[in-house]
């Protein structure tokens, strides 16, 4: 099996995975040390990010979708009513 890569989180004590581990039962790992990291960055979940990227949900054809878009930021060419 070729090595997979899983972002995770050590607390000083405890390593903890930020993502669903990929395989199950025991696995010998390589833990790498990238960077340290902020309090922000420490408790931000990225697996529901990843999980869904590209997931647009909507039934119209592409064409449809750009054109309500396309729509909403055009200009008006209708003289504003004082």
């Amino acid at each position: 099996m070729p090595l997979v890569s899983v972002p995770a989180i050590y607390d000083g004590q405890h390593i903890q995975l930020l993502e669903k581990a990929p395989v199950a039962g025991p696995y010998r790992v390589l833990v790498t040390f990238v960077e340290p990291v902020t309090e922000s960055v420490a408790t931000r979940d990225m697996g529901r990010f990843w999980t869904s990227l590209g997931a647009w949900q909507d039934e119209r054809p592409i064409e449809a979708t750009l054109r309500d878009i396309h729509d909403t930021r055009r200009s008006k060419t209708k003289t504003p009513a004082l």
